[in-house]
């Protein structure tokens, strides 16, 4: 009897749900997160753009009165706000759903040790997220206000914080096996790379720009601004490889749910 009691083959059917096939739906998190993660990657190119070709005085203006050819991003996002926002706030859950799933990912694999400078890089990804909206929601602020300042300096440490703790967590805490895992390994050192080299060297120009006026400095500060930035949508984007095992499952009797493969 016991041999019978513990073959689920064996067992009779309780209800008639038992006695109907088993039907289970699979969502991979990654494709999920593969479109969900694009919107603002590739909607600041389209208003960079935009702004060059539809406003290109006002959104190239400076207090200086020098050459400028280039608009730096919180420009590009004012003369174009309408796109900006719709794509931030479009792009605002999948944000917190990856952060979710890195604090979900590291309280797993990380060493206890580290699990504190893990939970400190999923706050800044939180707060940088808060802060991208935030942007998006006053995007036609005047550059010199205070909300203005306080939402980039947010921006800046936040990302900043964020580039190098997710780096530091994939290269010396997180064991990467798998050929996905090691290309996104791969992937961020570059970006990490070439995502501090434009943020350090873009503060040198802006700095330049303002108190000695130099002609197209703020042209070069604005393409560091716009490098930096994609480096750091790029490497939200390498979710895609780190999260391919986890799965949203839907079964007729436990309904939707996430598991890993």
């Amino acid at each position: 009897m016991r041999h019978l009691a513990e073959d689920s083959l064996n067992l009779l059917p309780s209800s008639l749900s038992d006695l109907q096939p088993k039907r289970r739906l699979i969502i991979y998190f990654r494709r999920l997160l593969g479109l969900g993660l694009l919107p603002v990657p590739i909607s600041v190119v389209y208003v960079f753009v935009m702004a060059i070709l539809t406003d290109f005085q006002a959104s190239t203006y400076t207090s200086c009165h020098v050459l400028n050819v280039l608009p730096s991003s919180s420009a590009a996002a004012k003369s174009q706000h309408v796109v900006w926002t719709m794509a931030c706030w479009t792009q605002f859950p999948f944000l917190l759903a990856s952060a979710w799933l890195q604090f979900r990912f590291y309280r797993r694999a990380l060493p206890r040790s580290a699990r504190s400078f893990g939970c400190l890089t999923t706050f800044s990804y939180i707060q940088g997220s808060f802060s991208l909206v935030l942007w998006a929601s006053f995007a036609t602020a005047d550059g010199d206000s205070l909300l203005h300042i306080a939402t980039a300096v947010s921006m800046f440490i936040s990302a900043a914080m964020y580039m190098a703790g997710s780096f530091v967590c994939a290269k010396y805490y997180l064991r990467r096996e798998s050929r996905r895992e090691k290309f996104s390994l791969w992937l961020k050192s570059r970006l990490v790379f070439v995502y501090f080299l434009a943020a350090s060297t873009m503060w040198i120009w802006y700095v330049l720009h303002h108190k000695f006026c130099l002609p197209m400095a703020y042209s070069l500060f604005a393409l560091g601004e716009l490098i930096s930035f994609e480096c750091l949508c790029v490497n939200l984007w390498t979710a895609y490889w780190d999260y391919y095992h986890v799965v949203i499952l839907y079964d007729q009797r436990l309904g939707f749910y996430i598991s890993d493969l």
